[in-house]
């Protein structure tokens, strides 16, 4: 008796009962959910060879650095937390919180563009259907214009999702482009510090990447590294992500 496969899932046929209006963004939804996690990893094995590429540490190479980071976030290439520790690890602290957070506001604002041409109004329909973001969607429309930039702000700090997935959703949602490049720099500050206060401490060992980090310290303190990093950016989007269910919690009272 032979057992029958189960049939595979028939994506062309699925991709075409999509409305015309969502599916440009389906398709950036897919590619921006995966393609950073493989691209941050391969980054992160390579932080001496970006040093040399970059071809030095001075205001220039930042430059280069964080109009890098603008394309690769903004396309979705990378994920800003491996190109943050990159660009913490190779010029510091002030300097590179300063390339990245120019990196970042260059990179929410090319995925956002990108993200509003390829988004319509079945887009919003299908945010609609979701109640946590329906509700953030309605908070964008409706609400003044600090509250808005606020609640970008919390949601960036939680984080809710992958960058550029996120770009997508708030495009999405409506929101305005002074609220969104306000909140999402505000919102993505402290997490950018931390992460390059991190990196430049693990710099300053002499190591010129993760692996030689680990030959030189041994790999039981890189992983200790880790945790206390991951830790605390948890804790980090867990107090933001209380505030901004709260918010939330807010605006459903008022909204019914």
């Amino acid at each position: 008796m032979t057992t029958q496969a189960p049939p595979s899932f028939a994506w062309k046929p699925f991709f075409q009962t999509l409305p015309r209006g969502m599916r440009g963004g389906f398709v950036l939804f897919i590619m921006w959910c995966g393609l950073p996690l493989t691209c941050g990893l391969i980054l992160l094995a390579n932080i001496n060879s970006v040093h040399h590429w970059l071809g030095g540490e001075d205001f220039k190479a930042a430059a280069i650095f964080a109009a890098s980071y603008a394309a690769l976030t903004g396309l979705g290439i990378l994920p800003t937390y491996a190109a943050t520790i990159v660009g913490g690890w190779i010029f510091g602290v002030e300097l590179g919180f300063a390339a990245c957070a120019a990196g970042y506001l260059g990179g929410s604002a090319l995925g956002f563009g990108i993200s509003k041409l390829v988004c319509a109004d079945h887009f919003a329909t299908w945010i609609d259907s979701r109640n946590r973001w329906s509700i953030i969607r309605k908070t964008l429309l409706e609400e003044n214009a600090w509250k808005t930039t606020g609640i970008i702000a919390l949601i960036r700090l939680s984080p809710s999702g992958p960058f550029a997935v996120t770009n997508l959703v708030l495009a999405a949602c409506g929101a305005g482009w002074r609220g969104f490049l306000i909140g999402s720099s505000v919102g993505i500050a402290p997490r950018t510090l931390f992460a390059c206060f991190m990196a430049a401490t693990a710099a300053k060992t002499g190591a010129t990447d993760i692996q030689s980090l680990a030959q030189s310290q041994g790999y039981l303190a890189v992983i200790v590294g880790i945790v206390i990093f991951m830790g605390t950016l948890a804790v980090i989007g867990w107090v933001a992500r209380a505030a901004l269910d709260r918010t939330l919690r807010d605006e459903t009272t008022a909204i019914g």
